[in-house]
């Protein structure tokens, strides 16, 4: 099974030019690549994660909840599927309308 981690969407999400990955997450990601590949919906969505003391999706996050008509209190599963020499790739699962939480450990 492949790692993953799950983020109950919330008005900032979906507002903010970056989404945070959790931090229990960060060992699953390698230190040198800051491309990632998010495919959904047969499509991919290229952006950036920053690599620093924090680590989120940045770069394109907002342009794909846009262009997806994400909103708040749907679910996303972020599946990590692969590490390319050049890039992460996840494969993303989009499921119905959730309570609105924050699972996302960002501290």
């Amino acid at each position: 099974m492949n790692p993953s981690f799950e983020v109950l969407m919330k008005d900032s999400y979906i507002s903010q030019d970056y989404m945070h990955i959790p931090k229990y997450f960060y060992e699953h990601l390698p230190e040198s690549h800051s491309t990632t590949v998010l495919h959904y919906d047969g499509e991919p969505w290229f952006m950036e994660i920053n690599m620093g003391k924090q680590r989120w999706f940045k770069d394109g996050w907002k342009y794909f909840v846009m262009n997806n008509n994400i909103k708040r209190g749907w679910l996303i599963n972020f599946e990590l599927v692969e590490i390319t020499e050049f890039c992460v790739i996840f494969q993303l699962q989009v499921t119905g309308r959730g309570t609105l939480q924050d699972p996302v450990e960002i501290n």
